[in-house]
């Protein structure tokens, strides 16, 4: 008997789950009516082989191995059963072909429906008398969930942009951002049971025509979460199409405080040029300079920078002269430096020269040390060249900075204790990136993270005001890898302390941390400062 029960539970496991994946619509499978007639023949040649083993003579017969009727009671009304079983099965998967008007429903509602017809075929058979040992198997074929339907996902899609710098100016936090991002979206989608998160990245060459094709495109595709654009005059460039579509963007990288509109769709998780000018300042005082001569990258967020230096260097009594701006495509430096030199020489000593550009600082550092009189003074750089592989990557810029104090530029750090707390994501991120990533890359980091609750928390069908509102939320004071995010009346970072980082030559040149800055009470006012230097070459 037992032998009898495992192969019929085993041949409507086969069966029915057969009739489960065709309802599904397994793929590349063979037509239903042709396996299911193959199982009905399988059957049939079971029972014929169990009738073999049963009759006198019979291998099961001969051996002394106890028959059914010998086991059970019942047997006759449990072979008698059985027959019963059989023929239902072969109706179900025999001559029955499917109706012409479609093939079987391949959704949850229709194989519903075909599952409910075999069982209650299968338990009209089963209230007619039945070996006990039969029902057991039966309904252990039931129980072990040979009808469930196979899981279907129900995974709300998420989607998100990102308008980076992948090649050309910015393509340093441009790929440490990608980078950033990247594992943030692989970890949401390990921790979110319910939304599954997709990442589209348009490359925008930090050029704010390129942003906003790339903002276009992606809103035109229904994304209501963008990161980026890293620089300030691409965030300019799609600010008014974001507020008119009801679009989150939120920048990493972007620091002019023009761009501090409050109730608007643009987040910064960095905060603006007004806090950064007042870190430079500080370093600047502090190193006992009384003159600054200003150049810059002509272009919103670097314009931004030379302001803030401006106006937080007269409020503590240092002196700032005219400077000198190049246009973003300047590749030849000579009349921007030729004009920096004049001042230098007319400011006399303890000058320092303020430098803010991207990448192409690399060029302006290379091209400084072959004008008279530049090397007079100690020139210092802002966030969009700090850590910036391209400078040490240049011989003669490098030459130029370890002779003019080492370039020390400010970048927004992490809190005290973040890199050991996330040592393994910070590896795994620069490892990715093949880069160091700095608390602006990290910043895109936490965005994402955040958005993706926002989006989440909403829901699909959230209008502007309520993306702002459930942005807003989801941001307030979150505890991320950057620290606690604290946004001000304009939905930009309020503060954070930051770290100066050095053009050093050890072994060979390299960026290291040499100083830091802690805000005060008011963020945009003095705070403290500490000056470590490059590490000393070992002799």
């Amino acid at each position: 008997m037992g032998r009898d029960v495992a192969m019929l539970a085993q041949v409507l496991h086969t069966t029915l789950r057969a009739i489960g994946s065709e309802a599904a619509g397994t793929a590349g499978s063979e037509p239903l009516t042709t396996r299911k007639r193959a199982y009905a023949a399988e059957l049939r040649a079971q029972s014929a082989e169990r009738r073999d083993q049963r009759a006198p003579g019979g291998a099961s017969g001969g051996s002394g191995v106890p028959t059914v009727p010998q086991l059970c009671p019942s047997a006759a009304a449990g072979a008698d059963a059985g027959r019963k079983v059989s023929r239902v099965l072969e109706t179900v998967g025999g001559g029955n072909p499917p109706p012409e008007a479609g093939p079987l429903p391949g959704n949850d509602q229709g194989m519903a429906q075909r599952r409910g017809g075999v069982e209650s075929r299968i338990l009209r058979v089963l209230r007619r008398p039945l070996a006990d040992g039969a029902v057991v198997a039966l309904a252990s074929v039931f129980a072990l969930g040979t009808l469930s339907a196979p899981a279907q996902s129900s995974k709300t899609e998420v989607r998100v942009g990102a308008l980076l710098s992948i090649t050309g100016a910015g393509s340093s936090l441009g790929n440490t951002s990608r980078a950033a991002l990247e594992v943030a979206v692989k970890r949401l989608n390990h921790q979110l049971k319910n939304a599954h998160v997709t990442l589209d990245i348009v490359d925008t060459g930090q050029d704010p025509d390129r942003a906003k094709a790339g903002f276009d495109k992606l809103a035109g595709e229904g994304v209501k979460l963008i990161i980026g654009p890293q620089s300030s005059s691409e965030v300019a460039a799609i600010m008014d199409a974001a507020n008119q579509r009801g679009v989150l963007v939120v920048s990493q990288g972007s620091t002019a405080s023009s761009l501090g509109i409050p109730n608007d769709m643009i987040f910064r998780f960095v905060p603006t040029d007004h806090v950064e000018g007042r870190a430079t300042v500080d370093l600047i005082k502090n190193d006992g300079k009384k003159t600054i001569v200003p150049l810059w990258r002509n272009d919103r967020g670097n314009q931004g920078l030379a302001d803030s230096v401006r106006a937080a260097a007269t409020a503590e009594g240092i002196t700032v002269t005219d400077g000198f701006s190049y246009a973003p495509n300047t590749t030849d430096f000579g009349a921007a430096l030729q004009a920096v030199a004049q001042q230098v020489a007319k400011a006399g000593g303890d000058t320092a020269v303020y430098l803010a550009g991207f990448e192409e600082v690399a060029d302006v550092l290379a091209a400084a040390g072959s004008v008279q009189g530049l090397d007079q003074a100690t020139w210092y750089g802002g966030d969009g060249s700090a850590q910036a592989k391209q400078l040490v990557d240049d011989a003669q810029a490098v030459a130029f900075a370890e002779k003019t104090g080492s370039f020390p530029s400010p970048l927004v750090a992490l809190p005290k204790g973040a890199e050991n707390r996330h040592h393994a994501l910070l590896k795994q991120i620069t490892r990715r990136a093949k880069a160091t990533v700095d608390a602006f890359g990290l910043a895109a980091y936490d965005a994402v993270r955040v958005g993706v609750r926002a989006l989440v928390a909403a829901g699909a069908n959230a209008d502007a005001a309520a993306l702002r509102s459930a942005f807003t939320n989801a941001a307030d004071d979150y505890k991320g890898i950057t620290g606690k995010i604290e946004l001000d009346q304009n939905g930009d970072r309020a503060s954070a302390p930051y770290a100066f980082w050095s053009i050093c030559f050890k072994k060979s040149p390299a960026w290291h941390r040499t100083g830091t800055w802690t805000p005060g009470a008011d963020p945009t006012g003095p705070g403290r400062t500490t000056v470590t230097g490059c590490p000393k070459t070992k002799t």
